[in-house]
């Protein structure tokens, strides 16, 4: 896991759109629909990006996946990853890697994900980040401070409460107010809450937390048709950061 911290300034808000699992080289990757997502982070000025792993599908011969099937190799994929991503670069806050990158590494020693982060510019860990977020005005010109803990999710649950259960496992790692996941190529959200003593103001508060999974960019079929997984939503989720005051939500 790696500490970072951003401060984005003083806006009332920022969006933090977490984007996993395009694969890149499947067959299957909705391109259209991720570029109108890119141009749409692109015209925001407080929107954000988050990459959450499986960016490049990077099928072997070792792999699940079918490596004659690919429409690009783990290197073609890599620079087209970079090229579809490179007008938003300067938007990304972190990246991590995911299952299907990390299938090079194990084979190889190669992190093609790290390449990928290097080509971009932008903080990476192959496991976690942990972000401190810092925006707006708040207190005698203070920032709201936000923290989320990002990595890519791991299982292979197919129920919705195996999916969720994935996802709150990230709360066992790190305390965070955010917690987002990919993986399971299942767009879901839910909240939670805990009580903590203030000795100093004589009160007990109660503090939210936020779980976030991201979907894919992956069309269903394949695979999914295969192991007769059910068609679910692409894209992925937006959450909203406050800038005025500490509050959090997510749009799904």
């Amino acid at each position: 896991m790696r500490y970072i911290e951003k401060d984005l300034g003083n806006r009332d808000f920022a969006y933090i759109i977490p984007i996993s699992d395009l694969h890149i080289g499947d067959v299957y990757f909705n391109e259209e629909k991720f570029i109108k997502l890119r141009d749409w982070v692109k015209e925001q000025e407080n929107a954000f990006v988050i990459l959450l792993g499986d960016i490049l599908n990077c099928a072997t011969k070792n792999s699940i996946s079918d490596v004659y099937s690919e429409l690009k190799n783990p290197q073609q994929a890599k620079k087209y990853a970079f090229n579809l991503l490179k007008p938003i670069k300067n938007r990304i806050l972190g990246m991590v890697s995911g299952n299907h990158e990390k299938r090079i590494w194990r084979e190889s020693g190669n992190d093609i994900s790290e390449d990928l982060s290097m080509l971009l510019e932008c903080d990476y860990d192959r496991e976690g980040l942990f972000l401190n977020i810092k925006l707006g005005n708040y207190k005698n010109n203070g920032r709201v401070n936000y923290t989320v803990y990002c990595t890519h999710g791991t299982g292979a649950g197919r129920t919705a409460g195996a999916k969720a259960n994935m996802l709150k496992r990230a709360s066992e790692i790190v305390l965070a107010d955010i917690y987002i996941t990919g993986h399971i190529h299942h767009m879901q959200s839910f909240a939670d809450y805990y009580l903590v003593p203030d000795v100093r103001h004589k009160r007990i508060d109660k503090v939210k937390r936020l779980y976030v999974s991201s979907a894919s960019f992956i069309e269903w079929g394949g695979y999914a048709e295969e192991k007769m997984l059910p068609p679910s939503k692409t894209g992925c989720p937006r959450i909203r950061l406050d800038g005025t005051r500490k509050d959090f939500h997510v749009s799904i």
